[in-house]
């Protein structure tokens, strides 16, 4: 029932996103199962002139950093604030507010321009480097606000290191097979292509998380693992010893803090991973209402099967 849902929500995304696919094809070994056209990524290089506005030529296209730009306006702002003070015959906060009210406020328009540029610049880059795995942004997305900020590793309780992502990916796609794991990638990514068309430079990934499409697909890849947890104990152990495994290199994620070569997987760290990723179906089925969406859309079986992954997840704190 699960898989049949894929179906459903892949094929719907074909008709509801015209244009998006080329085209949707059954595959013979799974028979609800669908297999998307690929598209080449966008160039990064025109990509990269677009957001600019720029038409420069190659041996002009020099790398702009917002970033850099914001730092210098905000650091000539203050110089001149400092300097119309101190040559103002007026007190500090007279001449402050009549600096705010001229030129303070240009400089105020500008970084507000910048800051957005750099928002933009920064979303860039990281579509840059995920563009063409998008869905394991959204799978990511279910957990990210448990990686720690920089140097924060270990200071808190109820954090995972981003070390845990290589090991994550290889046990998703070992759990709902590189064939489907694969189509909910080329699903997301025709999606997320389709929405920088209409979108251009307006287009964020935070907007991109709260769309629907693409979070019933998360859940839709998530029902159909969840029979690999009939017995929750040995898969929990299998995917601590699966992640540690396949651990990033400590180097690639220093900033996170000292502690970072030390950490590992273990049992509190699992739970609070599964508990994040199954967090949307502990909302659904804690109504009627949801309960009912979840057996309509996958079956008495998977339902069931959730609320058992849920209980051992609840049973774990």
């Amino acid at each position: 029932m699960a898989m049949f849902s894929m179906f459903v929500i892949l094929n719907n995304l074909s008709v509801l996103e015209a244009g998006a696919y080329a085209h949707l094809k059954e595959v013979s070994t799974l028979p609800f199962s669908v297999k998307a056209a690929c598209h080449k990524a966008p160039d990064s290089r025109q990509f990269y002139l677009f957001m600019q506005g720029a038409s420069m030529s190659k041996k002009e296209n020099k790398k702009i950093d917002e970033r850099e730009i914001c730092e210098n306006i905000l650091s000539d702002a203050l110089n001149s604030l400092v300097e119309h003070i101190a040559t103002s015959s007026d007190d500090p906060r007279t001449a402050g507010a009549a600096y705010m009210a001229g030129d303070g406020d240009t400089y105020l328009k500008e970084l507000r321009d910048h800051i957005r540029q750099s928002i933009i610049q920064h979303e860039k880059e990281l579509w840059d480097q995920t563009r063409k795995r998008p869905f394991d942004r959204m799978l990511v997305k279910r957990f990210s606000h448990l990686f720690p900020s920089e140097g924060e590793l270990g200071k808190e309780e109820n954090q995972l290191s981003r070390r845990i992502l290589p090991g994550f990916f290889t046990a998703m796609e070992m759990m709902a097979g590189r064939e489907l794991f694969e189509q909910c990638q080329m699903a997301c990514k025709t999606l997320v292509k389709l929405r920088k068309k209409e979108q251009g430079q307006d287009f964020l990934w935070r907007d991109f998380y709260d769309e629907d499409t693409p979070n019933e697909l998360v859940n839709d890849a998530f029902a159909v693992i969840v029979p690999h947890f009939s017995d929750f104990e040995k898969r929990s152990k299998w995917l601590i010893n699966l992640i540690n495994t396949h651990l990033a290199p400590s180097d690639d994620y220093a900033f996170e803090g000292d502690t970072v070569s030390e950490w590992h997987m273990d049992e509190a760290s699992l739970h609070l991973l599964l508990n994040s990723l199954f967090a949307t179906f502990r909302e659904r089925l804690a109504t009627t209402a949801g309960r009912e969406i979840v057996v309509q859309r996958y079956g008495i079986k998977a339902s069931r099967a959730l609320e058992d992954v849920l209980s051992s997840i609840e049973a774990g704190k």
